[in-house]
């Protein structure tokens, strides 16, 4: 029976097995890492690498990491226009080429930031706080707070600007504070009495068309009834004249008259007869 030798394994150097578990310790750091990052933010990407750059500070990783760590937050299109930095990457300063690069591509340019502040700012729903850290952000600190504080009050409520411009605090930070607050204290009741009198105001309003309705609709109903009233009356007297001049000039009738009486009276020089008018002139006296 041959006896069974140990095989010897070569002993690493002290710096290989060093290096092996550095390298593992990174790659687990960049994992663990990796899950406290967002996606990138297109629309915000100088605020995505601040917030990328302060959660990867402690962990010291290397330039190349650091790289790798951003492209996996990268979407499709975004990947498409760093690619020639990521096919053919650059020997040195990787990750800082591939965010100047990102922030060229993706951040407004400053024009388009002075177009935003100048005219597409508008408190709606935000706190006038909210409104000025937008400001300021557009603003990228080339404009001096004396000159950002008129533009931002001109967004703000008339009844904020009139409570501001008494108020002994010239700090534009704690200015903003101070609008919040009465933003806070003044926009529900402004909302509710601008609802309660818009309600109320409609309300009088409909009452007083439903009014004018319906005396519109009685004048109408009035001037109906009078007319036809006046046509009835002239209509009945016409009708009792003609029924008197026929019932005067009937040969049958007692009080029949000839055409000299009937059309002179007693002043008729002339009669024809048949003629009542002595008989009738009689029956009178």
């Amino acid at each position: 029976m041959n006896p069974v030798h140990p095989v010897s394994v070569p002993a690493q150097p002290p710096s290989a097995v060093k290096t092996e578990v550095s390298s593992g310790e990174e790659n687990l750091a960049s994992v663990t890492v990796s899950s406290r990052i967002p996606e990138f933010w297109v629309d915000k990407p100088r605020l995505w690498f601040v917030q990328f750059e302060a959660t990867v500070f402690s962990q010291k990783l290397s330039d190349a990491a650091k790289q790798n760590l951003v492209v996996t937050k990268l979407s499709k299109n975004a990947i498409e226009q760093v690619s020639d930095l990521l096919l053919n990457p650059p020997a040195d300063n990787k990750y800082t080429s591939l965010k100047d690069r990102l922030l060229q591509v993706f951040e407004e340019s400053e024009a388009r930031q002075f177009q935003k502040l100048l005219g597409e700012m508008e408190l709606g729903s935000q706190k006038p706080s909210q409104l000025l850290r937008r400001m300021r952000d557009l603003a990228r600190k080339k404009i001096p707070d004396e000159t950002l504080k008129i533009m931002w009050s001109g967004h703000l409520p008339a009844s904020v600007r009139a409570v501001l411009a008494v108020t002994e605090v010239s700090d534009l930070e704690n200015l903003a504070i101070v609008a919040d607050k009465i933003m806070e204290t003044t926009r529900p009741i402004d909302v509710a009495e601008v609802a309660s009198t818009s309600s109320t105001w409609q309300s009088d309003v409909v009452s007083q068309i439903a009014t004018l309705t319906q005396e519109i609709r009685n004048m109408s109903w009035r001037s109906r009834e009078s007319q036809r009233g006046r046509q009835q009356a002239r209509t009945q007297s016409q009708n009792r004249g003609r029924s008197k001049s026929r019932e005067s000039r009937s040969r049958n009738n007692p009080d029949w008259l000839c055409f000299y009486h009937f059309r002179y009276g007693k002043k008729a020089a002339k009669c024809i007869d048949p003629c009542n008018w002595e008989k009738k002139s009689k029956s009178e006296n």
